[in-house]
């Protein structure tokens, strides 16, 4: 089966830096991989794409060695299994806050006897290998969104789940949920003892840790901190910034 390269990345210490891709576009896709992303992220769930574009997005960024990953709309077992039998070689699970919910995320992406993930691997196959079936469980990640206060405060009994892979911050949600003013401030110390607690926690349930950063500055803030993965910007976010960064420019050469 092909290496899962996160997995070997976070083995030898090396922070991942992921992109997130809400556009529904595989050229945008396959651009962003050959911009030497670790990985890249197909958002179904705040995004816009829909299943069949999700499934051309895979296939543009498996043109390089960038790694395949979607978030899921729920945690829902026919969405999970399906976004895996994509090919996606990773599902990062939204509104995981109890034990009895990170175990249902994953029993649907393992197959027996560790999980309910039921035989059907279609695209799978041809991204992953022959042996996919019997090397999935073992490369697949498994990532839950740790973003709500109830999260926070179960994350032992979540982290402790046979089969989990990581805990990813979703910082703003997070902060809604904290009754926090400012969304996503990484300098209110509630925000800071939140995640430094999922970066104990992850650490020991030796369990990968990402975190959704915001901009540039903050995911190697976030990576010195600790995070394993960070995310900078979204897909969206890079195409506003720098399109107002260039109608700047040219507006002020114009007038000069």
């Amino acid at each position: 089966m092909r290496p899962n390269r996160l997995i070997e990345l976070r083995h030898s210490n090396q922070t991942i830096i992921n992109g997130w891709l809400t556009i529904p576009s595989p050229l945008t896709a396959e651009l962003m991989a050959h911009e030497d992303f670790d990985s890249l992220l197909v958002d179904m769930q705040h995004g816009l794409i829909g299943f069949d574009t999700a499934v051309s997005m895979l296939q543009a960024i498996s043109t390089t060695n960038t790694v395949p990953l979607i978030r899921v709309q729920w945690n829902d077992p026919g969405l999970l299994m399906r976004a895996l039998d994509a090919g996606a070689y990773g599902v990062i699970c939204p509104m995981i806050s109890t034990r009895q919910q990170a175990e249902a995320f994953v029993r649907a992406c393992r197959y027996p006897p560790l999980g309910s993930r039921r035989y059907g691997p279609a695209r799978a196959l041809i991204y992953g290998g022959d042996d996919y079936v019997q090397q999935a469980n073992d490369t697949v990640l498994t990532i839950a969104l740790i973003e709500t206060k109830e999260a926070i405060e179960n994350l032992e009994e979540i982290a402790s789940v046979e089969g989990l892979s990581g805990l990813y911050v979703g910082p703003s949600d997070l902060s809604f949920s904290l009754g926090l003013a400012k969304r996503a401030d990484f300098d209110d110390p509630r925000l800071i003892a939140a995640t430094d607690h999922v970066l104990e926690v992850a650490a020991k349930y030796n369990l990968l840790t990402g975190v959704q950063a915001g901009s540039v500055e903050n995911a190697i803030r976030q990576a010195a901190r600790g995070f394993n993965m960070v995310t900078p910007l979204t897909d969206i976010t890079v195409l506003q910034m720098r399109s107002r960064e260039l109608v700047a420019q040219t507006a002020n050469g114009v007038k000069t």
